[in-house]
């Protein structure tokens, strides 16, 4: 027979402990969900890049073809970015502009998350470095 959950037996506390623990971890799984759905559609984008042709692709003037709000007007950073290597120069642009993930950029090249991760954060060294007239 059905009785009221008063919460003071024994049997009534368990049942409220597991309707919490199950609560909990409902709403987690909840924020967990919205928060990789809009990580998501934050970096999904709408353009379709196959019809965009060679515009995305590693030859050396790919500085060129920037937008002109991205065009270089610091002098330093752009004699850095001349500078590297042209695969350097590629997963930099391609991480910052393209905001595209390590393991996107690893499948593509042919290489190791860590390799793209080590070349992407050398690359902002060597940035660093010619901002602040170092020598490279």
């Amino acid at each position: 027979m059905w009785q009221r959950n008063d919460g003071k037996s024994e049997t009534n506390i368990l049942q409220n402990q597991f309707t919490k623990y199950l609560m909990t971890a409902i709403r987690r799984r909840k924020a967990a969900y919205l928060n990789h759905r809009g990580t998501v559609e934050r970096y999904e984008f709408s353009v379709d890049f196959q019809e965009m042709g060679s515009e995305f692709s590693t030859d050396p003037d790919m500085l060129a073809r920037l937008p002109l709000q991205m065009q270089l007007e610091n002098a330093a950073l752009k004699l850095a970015l001349e500078q590297m290597k042209e695969r350097e120069r590629y997963i930099f642009l391609t991480k910052v502009l393209d905001a595209r993930s390590f393991e996107e950029m690893a499948t593509e090249l042919g290489m190791g998350y860590k390799g793209v991760a080590a070349v992407y954060y050398r690359a902002i060294e060597k940035i660093k470095k010619e901002m602040r007239g170092e020598e490279l």
